[in-house]
């Protein structure tokens, strides 16, 4: 019998591996029935759950593999990591000092640790725990790009380039480290490492090594003013990923529609909502808008701390409030009578900051706005908007970590750009001029007067800091990395003209 669930086992590996994480889940399901005992099943069937982003019940699976074996490092290291994506960042460092404290040499908790301090802004933490897993294992190829995203954030662009060359030496084909490079290289003057990718792209390289590899690319043609080039390498990067994401935009529809005709017909309110002096100042739009500087700017307020992509809201109404892409009502009005605003500044805590003032740049919150209005009575919320020309450009030329699956194509692109307009139109009538609507074209050109009136729309006292945002020392995690270590400049404005011949569906839309 145990020959027979030893095979069994590994057939559920080798299908794991092979990514068929429904398979493994019902196959898992049967077997448990009879070996409900056995910690590698509990373990393998937690590792699909949490693939498919079912963190709730991956969580109680690998709980199961820990009450039946107590020494199984690698099902509490994994439970660490759902910990971590529910936003339960105390239980998930618990987990992964609990792993290191029993087997100190056990990278990949020691590794996921480090990410965790990154996501709490600890880069100091983060960064000495990747060089010590390099002291000892020089092989690791994520560690490498990982420390280097570190030293990225924290402005330390010399480090950065030390360890991406080290990394490239060491794993030519690691493209994420070519992708990090092109972030750091102006290719107009030095033309040395777009050599090196041209010489490389032909190597046997998987798509997702492809994908890295042609956004850089296209990225070192766009410097050289190439734009032929660029945009032929964007297009291969796009046309590669797009085939490997789910995305049907009929859902996205389909769901702002539920959510117009719930708000239309209720009229919400929270039961049980704290009152604390911790505000919360949202800033959000579509990427490549002109968040990252809106934030930079806020924050640069000696009473404000910038929280960056934070995504606790996102995720909780992902979870909670959505099923099979529609409205789930019942968990709503469950919710109603929770106070998620306590909830969210408990997680908050987490982080050490010293302000009652927060902004939060969390991906997406668009959709929830009527949401965290109830939940948050006292929020601000800044809206950032840039010429859709250039905006759509700057979305299809860049690749996102989180997938964002209609960028990647440009009919896509334009029907989720068309979408999200009439999100916004919907909320800025629903929401009753709670909505500071900034233009990023405008704040360009006249920077002074509409950084005064975004402090102004906070009910924050004039702070001259604001004006010197590209100072400020929050870490940046998102692809504006350079130009957040700038002062405002007007060179993004209108920066689609030298895609319009190759954008043409982009361009007919949005006049």
């Amino acid at each position: 019998m145990n020959t027979n669930i030893n095979n069994e086992i590994q057939i559920i590996v080798n299908r794991f591996k092979a990514k068929d994480f429904d398979y493994v889940i019902n196959k898992s399901k049967v077997l448990l029935k009879k070996f409900s005992n056995n910690d590698l099943l509990w373990n393998i069937r937690g590792l699909s759950l949490q693939s498919k982003g079912n963190i709730k019940d991956s969580i109680g699976c690998f709980q199961m593999a820990l009450n039946n074996n107590p020494k199984n490092i690698a099902a509490r290291n994994n439970l660490g990591n759902s910990y971590k994506y529910a936003n339960q960042f105390n239980l998930a460092k618990d987990c992964f000092e609990e792993c290191i404290k029993n087997d100190p040499n056990y990278t990949a908790s020691i590794v996921n640790l480090a990410n965790l301090k990154v996501i709490i802004n600890d880069y100091e933490g983060a960064i000495k725990l990747y060089k010590d897993v390099l002291k000892n294992n020089e092989n690791i190829e994520t560690v490498y790009i990982n420390l280097a995203q570190a030293y990225q954030s924290t402005k330390e662009f010399k480090k950065s380039l030390e360890i991406i060359r080290k990394g490239i030496e060491k794993f030519p084909n690691q493209t994420k480290l070519d992708k990090l490079l092109s972030i750091q290289t102006n290719y107009l003057n030095d033309e040395t490492h777009l050599n090196e990718m041209m010489s490389k792209k032909d190597n046997n390289l998987n798509d997702n090594q492809k994908i890295d590899l042609f956004f850089a690319i296209g990225k070192a043609f766009e410097d050289k003013k190439d734009y032929l080039n660029s945009f032929k390498y964007y297009s291969n990067g796009n046309d590669l990923k797009r085939k490997k994401l789910k995305f049907n935009i009929n859902d996205k529809i389909k769901l702002f529609s539920k959510l117009k005709e719930f708000f239309n017909e209720n009229n919400l309110e929270a039961e049980n909502i704290s009152k604390l002096n911790n505000k919360v100042i949202f800033v959000f739009g579509l990427p490549r808008s002109g968040t990252t500087l809106v934030e930079n700017i806020i924050s640069s307020h000696k009473k404000v701390t910038g929280m960056g992509e934070l995504n606790y809201l996102n995720k909780f109404f992902n979870i909670n409030f959505i099923k099979n892409d529609q409205l789930d009502v019942d968990s709503i009005n469950k919710f109603l009578k929770h106070d998620l605003q306590k909830y969210y500044f408990d997680f908050i805590k987490f982080f050490n900051i010293e302000t009652e003032i927060i902004t939060d740049k969390s991906l997406n919150i668009y959709w929830y706005l009527g949401f965290i209005d109830i939940f948050f009575p006292n929020a601000k919320f800044i809206h950032c908007q840039r010429n859709p020309k250039d905006n759509c450009l700057s979305i299809y030329k860049n690749l996102f970590e989180d997938g964002q699956g209609w960028k990647y194509n440009e009919t896509e692109l334009i029907e989720y750009y068309k979408l999200y307009q009439e999100i916004m139109e919907f909320w800025n009538l629903k929401l009753n001029n709670k909505i500071l609507n900034i233009k990023y074209e405008n704040l360009v050109n006249d920077s002074v007067k509409n950084i005064k009136n975004i402090i102004n729309f906070c009910d924050l006292d004039w702070d001259e800091n604001c004006l010197n945002h590209h100072k400020n020392n929050m870490p940046i995690k998102t692809l504006s990395l350079n130009q957040a270590n700038q002062p405002i400049y007007k060179t993004s404005v209108d920066s689609s003209k030298n895609f319009e011949q190759y954008l043409k569906e982009i361009f007919s839309n949005f006049k």
